[in-house]
């Protein structure tokens, strides 16, 4: 079985875009069933050095269709602009527990794409979102990491702090 992705969104006024998960601690998100997202950096086939900076692709994900999808078709056809949408990923611990392992945090996000279809093994009604931040950040982080040279874990949890022309700030 998969790890388990659940993401959260807050429209354009500050509400949060409620989904159909019932899950205990994660109620109301949305249920990821797939997720990509490519991160490059060009660099010369040659000497391998580096020619530009990173280069991030919309976040893909795939979900079930739900109340949630009314409200993200909306999001595009209006051109609006949600203040953000966070994925958290988890995965089983020793004790047999669902920890929270990874999280992305995306702020200003435009839902740019929308394909509704039919999953070909199940009946499950799959929408495709393409999510990419209009402009503000995208926090990557995970809660297993340590700051350096200390005991303390990353303020809240960040990797790495990408403005919305995809150039890192910071990374952690």
């Amino acid at each position: 079985m998969s790890n388990p992705a659940y993401l959260w969104f807050i429209d354009e006024n500050g509400s949060p875009i409620v989904g159909g998960s019932m899950v205990l601690g994660r109620e109301g998100s949305i249920e990821v069933k797939s997720l990509s997202h490519h991160l490059t950096i060009p660099t010369d086939r040659n000497t391998g050095k580096l020619t530009g900076t990173r280069i991030h692709t919309p976040i893909l994900i795939q979900k079930e269709f739900d109340r949630t999808t009314p409200l993200l078709a909306r999001a595009i056809c209006r051109g609006v602009t949600l203040k953000s949408a966070e994925i958290k990923m988890y995965r089983t611990n020793e004790a047999g527990f669902e920890v929270e392992y990874f999280n992305m945090l995306l702020e200003n996000v435009k839902v740019t794409g929308f394909t509704p279809g039919l999953h070909p093994e199940h009946i499950w009604k799959i929408l495709k979102c393409v999510m990419k931040p209009s402009s503000g950040s995208i926090r990557m982080g995970t809660s297993s990491l340590k700051m350096a040279g200390t005991s303390e874990p990353l303020p809240n949890g960040i990797l790495a702090i990408i403005d919305s022309n995809f150039r890192v700030l910071l990374i952690s």
